[in-house]
């Protein structure tokens, strides 16, 4: 090798030693930084040349910046992420309304029910007491609030959801286009060695978008990643589909994925969060949907037997309770008669006109809805209180389990993507330690070649 040569083969040593500075470097400062994968640097031997009967090596030179990372594991950590997504969103929601059912004292929905039976067996000592007959229009008054509280209470937590789900797929839209401007960007150039930081950028936001929607990814060889929602093309190289939310004529919320220049109806297989709150939304939904047939037809059963008693002055019975002409928003509009809040005698406990106040008759008939098991499917008014109940405890332990486990499998999936593109500063410390000492033999070939040069031609002069 000739000493010009061996300028070459030191000089291509400095830049490959501080190209491996810079990549260390970016690797320490990157190392508590969300979504940062390690890089390290890849080098490659130059063509030898060939001297007479030598082949003699021209040294190395920085082929490239690799990332560390695993293109099937990156694909499970996607999936991964939106199904944890949807569960804990779903547990979330569930568990907020759990509380309005609560069994653990009078105001449950079951108990309350209870206590207007108790009021009514005790009236019975002597219906005529106008404090007994009291007692029984707090309890049903109780009761009729407790009702309107849960019905309020699931109204107010699908209205949250759905404020949610308009608030989620603005910032889902964003993420599509950022993705498919960084796919144009990045282009053709390698899924592990093409612009690390955009590479970055995009997995970020490939994790943000199955949080959000449970978005799938086809992660290519080439480095391009196509994004799926509900199994349609989302975003792609440089062009994007855009979400949007309506509602139907229910009123229920409506995801939909633009499409041909309209738009096509995902609601139902959309996951992340946005499938989460759907999930959520539409569970709450039938809880109230239950509550507003239970509400109906207690009271009106409650209307139907007062109207065949007479009150305390013998005038037939007048509805117990405002119950409306249909089940639907008959739970949050339950109320005691105000008639019959202001006047306890109201109440038809007397089987004929001319009966004295004592009479009990139809208070006994009225006492007896208790036990009607031909009410409900379920079978009683209490039965169907309980497993309205049941369904709400059922539905929120089965989410929560679910979370649980989702959560448990998506950190076994990030510990093992840490522990392939996670940064270690120890090892990143011996790296640059190593570095620097290459640098400095590199800068020594080159300080002794230029000695030698310049003996040369002081030799030649």
């Amino acid at each position: 090798m000739s000493l010009f040569g061996a300028l070459s083969v030191g000089a291509r040593g400095l830049a490959v030693a501080s190209a491996g500075i810079d990549v260390t470097s970016q690797n320490v400062t990157g190392a508590r930084t969300p979504g940062f994968t390690r890089r390290s640097l890849r080098t490659q031997q130059m063509a030898p040349v060939q001297q007479g009967a030598l082949f003699v090596g021209q040294g190395a030179y920085a082929a490239g910046v690799t990332r560390a990372t695993d293109r099937l594991l990156g694909v499970r950590l996607v999936d991964a992420t939106g199904a944890e997504s949807a569960s804990s969103t779903l547990s979330r929601q569930l568990s907020g309304v759990e509380g309005y059912f609560d069994a653990t004292n009078t105001t449950g929905l079951g108990e309350s029910l209870d206590l207007v039976f108790d009021a009514l067996g005790s009236a019975t000592a002597d219906p005529s007491d106008a404090s007994q007959r009291q007692a029984v229009v707090h309890a049903m008054t109780s009761f009729a609030s407790t009702v309107a509280r849960i019905a309020d209470g699931l109204q107010d937590a699908m209205t949250g959801a759905e404020e949610e789900l308009g608030a989620s797929l603005d910032a889902v839209n964003d993420a599509l286009a950022e993705v498919a401007e960084l796919n144009a960007a990045i282009g053709h150039s390698g899924a592990a060695s093409g612009p690390a930081d955009l590479l970055d950028r995009r997995d970020q936001l490939l994790g943000e978008l199955a949080s959000s929607v449970g978005a799938t990814v086809e992660l290519k060889a080439d480095g391009q990643a196509v994004v799926y929602v509900a199994g349609h093309v989302a975003a792609g190289l440089g062009d994007y589909r855009p979400l949007s939310l309506s509602e139907n004529a229910a009123g229920e919320p409506v995801v939909s994925i633009g499409m041909d220049g309209g738009t096509f109806d995902i609601t139902g297989e959309v996951g992340g969060a946005v499938g989460g709150l759907v999930a959520a939304r539409s569970r709450m939904s039938g809880w109230a949907d239950d509550l507003d047939e239970f509400a109906f037809t207690v009271g009106s059963a409650f209307n139907t037997q007062n109207a065949l008693g007479f009150d305390a002055s013998g005038a037939a019975g007048s509805d117990l309770f405002d119950v409306g002409a249909s089940a639907s928003g008959a739970a949050a509009g339950l109320t005691v008669s105000a008639a019959v809040q202001d006047d306890a005698s109201l109440l038809a406990f007397a089987g004929a006109a001319t009966a004295r106040a004592g009479d009990g008759v139809n208070l006994e008939a009225l006492l007896a809805l208790e036990d009607d098991a031909t009410l409900f499917a379920d079978g009683t008014a209490r039965a169907a209180a309980s497993a309205i109940v049941a369904d709400v405890g059922t539905a929120v332990a089965a989410a929560d389990s679910d979370s649980e486990a989702q959560a448990a499998l998506l950190s076994d999936l990030e510990t093992l993507r840490e522990s392939i593109s996670g940064v270690n500063t120890d090892e990143e410390a011996t790296h640059l330690l190593e570095y620097q000492a290459a640098y400095r033999a590199s800068a020594k070939v080159l300080s002794a070649a230029d000695e030698l040069l310049r003996t040369l031609l002081q030799l030649g002069g």
